[in-house]
């Protein structure tokens, strides 16, 4: 009886586990804002995943294009990533962690990350890039919706020698409309690198 009890326990548990993985995946996924209000979402509805940013006018615009397959092998393809870093950029942005994005060091590696200021460093986490990548090329290339647009917020230099961009998104999120309760910690794990 008591290895049957045993079993049971250990099916029970391997159920709850289970269950917690598949809930804090979708919580990362970040369901697409309901009609007048806002936030970050990762669209899978073409063939290339995107996170995409809709204001509270229901425009929507994307920001990052997921098509690097170079750690699909390592479980982070380009769906995983977009929705993990979608998620991540909704909680700063309830948070008003989303001011500036940026590039920078963290836990030894080359990442995209946020910045309360110009010349601050990394503050929170928005993906790992690959081994060899250039940062700043690709921070200067990574929104989507910078692309020959003339409102897009400006590229500011720091006073770095290495001249690292920071680019100020706060204005782009309209920020200073009150906001939501804040979000959930984001996690800790790195998600690898977006396309270049």
């Amino acid at each position: 009886m008591s290895v049957k009890r045993g079993l049971l326990t250990q099916a029970f548990a391997a159920t709850a586990v289970a269950v917690a993985a598949t809930a804090t995946f979708s919580q990362l996924s970040a369901a697409q804002p309901a009609p007048g209000q806002k936030g970050f979402y990762c669209d899978t509805s073409s063939s290339v995943p995107t996170t995409m940013y809709q204001n509270s006018q229901g425009i929507r615009e994307p920001w990052i294009k997921w098509v690097s397959e170079a750690f699909s092998a390592s479980g982070y393809d380009p769906v995983r990533r977009c929705l993990e870093v979608s998620g991540r950029l909704e909680t700063y942005r309830r948070n008003k962690q989303l001011k500036y994005i940026t590039v920078g060091r963290m836990n030894g590696e080359d990442v995209v990350c946020t910045a309360s200021a110009v010349n601050e460093s990394c503050e929170g986490l928005i993906f790992t890039l690959k081994p060899g990548q250039d940062a700043v090329k690709t921070l200067n290339n990574l929104l989507t919706w910078r692309e020959g647009q003339a409102g897009a917020p400006p590229l500011l230099e720091s006073d770095d020698s290495d001249q690292i961009p920071y680019i100020d998104v706060s204005g782009r999120l309209g920020e200073d409309e009150p906001s939501a309760a804040p979000a959930r910690p984001v996690p800790s794990n790195p998600v690898p690198a977006a396309p270049q």
